[in-house]
């Protein structure tokens, strides 16, 4: 690039001064302008970074290039700042960037990083923006124009790609816990489980609004474990479920009817009623869903109704999950779907699907069926149903997801971004964290647990966690880095 510095500039308008002033008074005079503002940023063709397959099929990086002559920069004239809102993508280079800038009548400079002085500004120029650069506008009539600042933003993670991190220091205060159930209530995360195979108890940790000494903003990393007091005992780890803001759940040897308040953690029992089982809760209807004398029905305003058409096939003995959403078509009309590991020798898990406008449950005949995987959890997530959980057959455990967009008639395997990792720790990079997911499967004996930290209000970077709790009480905590970016628009 050549470089031409500014103390041209001022020749230039020095000279301009001296044959103004010559001039005959019957010769218009020629008034230059002083703006000095820049009125338009764009970029050109980038290089970028990117990873695919070799012949052999295994991973190769190499350097492409990216048009971003479409990516909008935003101009501030008030604080004299340029940025681009929507961050180009990971591994974009930006310390050769040709880009293309209007301005006011006059000369435009930057300063070159590294560089006291400014240069003129060509359209050829390549230049380095890894740091903020900034330019001025040089007006003809001599005024040096306030500088801008320009920022170009690239990400530093993959958008749609999921980042875990485990947090091992954080054990059960009552041990290992087999059996295990998690639900998300009120910035918590409670966990049901079952000591040495016997005594049942309830632990919780809150994750949500928890300050980290040293730390400007609050983390959403979890507290120690504590455990709930005066529980009943025989709880039925696996019937707890979230309704109406508290967790319900069944315990004793007639199951009996519990809730937990998720503000002051007190138990109480809910007047008489006992169940055989709890499926799921609509906080949309109000409606919590269970099953007494084998038959489905609705527990709503402290009264039970069995279904006109009862369901008499929802197998017991393993934890439920499920999900309510309103119908695309109306939105008065709510459906239901409720997952389980289906007991038998059988290849496909179980999916039942309850409309609100119908009040019963159907078996749903899944298009593309989930596996029936071990120890299967599902989540609702990113507006998507996701499955997972141990292994069946050739799959291994926590090898992948299942995603339904179709609440469940369709579950296909998720190949990229949103997965599980399985690192092998390397040798030369020590301190560097690494998560095997079907490693923790085995260590902890297939026990684990999962609950969803929703979208928060008013913060849009924070929540939209997934929390995976093992055996003895360590955490992954996962989440699509794109949802804990905070919105620039």
């Amino acid at each position: 690039m050549k470089i031409k510095f500014l103390p041209l500039i001022a020749v230039f308008f020095a000279a301009t001064s001296i044959m103004t002033s010559c001039l005959d008074n019957d010769v218009d005079q020629i008034t230059y302008t002083s703006e000095t503002s820049i009125t338009g940023f764009s970029l050109g063709t980038l290089h970028i970074d990117r990873v695919g397959k070799d012949q052999n099929g295994e991973d190769s990086a190499y350097v492409d290039t990216l048009d971003c002559s479409n990516y909008p920069f935003t101009i501030d004239q008030i604080n004299r700042t340029i940025t681009n809102k929507d961050s180009l993508p990971v591994g974009t280079h930006i310390d050769k960037v040709i880009t293309s800038i209007t301005y006011d009548a006059g000369m435009l400079a930057y300063k070159p990083k590294g560089s006291e002085r400014d240069t003129i500004w060509t359209s050829t120029d390549s230049i380095d923006f890894t740091d903020p650069v900034e330019f001025k506008v040089y007006a003809y009539s001599g005024v040096e124009g306030k500088p801008y600042t320009i920022t170009i933003n690239v990400h530093k993670q993959e958008p749609d790609t999921i980042s875990w991190k485990k947090f091992d220091n954080n054990p059960f205060s009552a041990g290992n816990l087999s059996e295990q159930k998690a639900v998300y209530a009120n910035e918590k995360v409670y966990v049901f489980g079952k000591k040495n195979d016997e005594t049942t108890c309830i632990e919780y940790t809150k994750v949500i609004n928890v300050s980290v000494p040293g730390e400007k903003e609050p983390k959403d990393n979890p507290t120690p474990w504590t455990s709930v007091t005066n529980v009943p005992t025989n709880i039925d780890t696996y019937s707890a479920t979230a309704w109406a803001g508290n967790i319900y759940f069944l315990a004793g040897t007639n199951k009996q009817l519990y809730k937990l308040d998720a503000n002051s953690n007190e138990i109480t029992s809910v007047g008489t009623e006992t169940f055989e089982m709890l499926i799921g809760g609509n906080d949309i209807k109000s409606e919590l869903y269970a099953v007494k004398g084998g038959k489905s029905g609705i527990y709503k305003e402290n009264t039970w109704t069995e279904d006109a058409a009862p369901f008499t096939l929802l197998p017991t003995g393993k934890p439920f999950f499920s999900n309510t959403t309103t119908a695309s078509y109306n939105s008065n009309i709510t459906s239901t779907v409720a997952l389980c590991y289906n007991q038998g020798t059988t290849t496909t898990a179980l999916v039942f699907n309850r409309m609100s406008s119908d009040n019963k449950w159907e078996e749903r005949i899944q298009n593309l069926p989930l596996p029936n995987l071990e120890n299967v959890t599902m989540i609702y997530y990113d507006g998507k149903l996701y499955a997972f959980g141990g292994g069946y057959k050739e799959i291994k455990p926590f090898s992948q997801f299942y995603c339904s967009t179709d609440n469940g008639l369709c579950w296909r395997p998720v190949t990229e971004c949103m997965a599980f990792p399985a690192e092998v720790p390397d040798t030369e990079k020590p301190n560097k964290e690494y998560i095997n997911f079907p490693n923790l499967y085995d260590t902890y004996h297939g026990n684990y647990s999962c609950a969803v930290t929703p979208k928060l209000e008013n913060e849009t970077s924070r929540g939209n966690f997934i929390w995976i709790v093992w055996e003895d009480g360590s955490i992954c905590r996962g989440r699509i880095n794109r949802l804990g970016f905070t919105p620039k628009w």
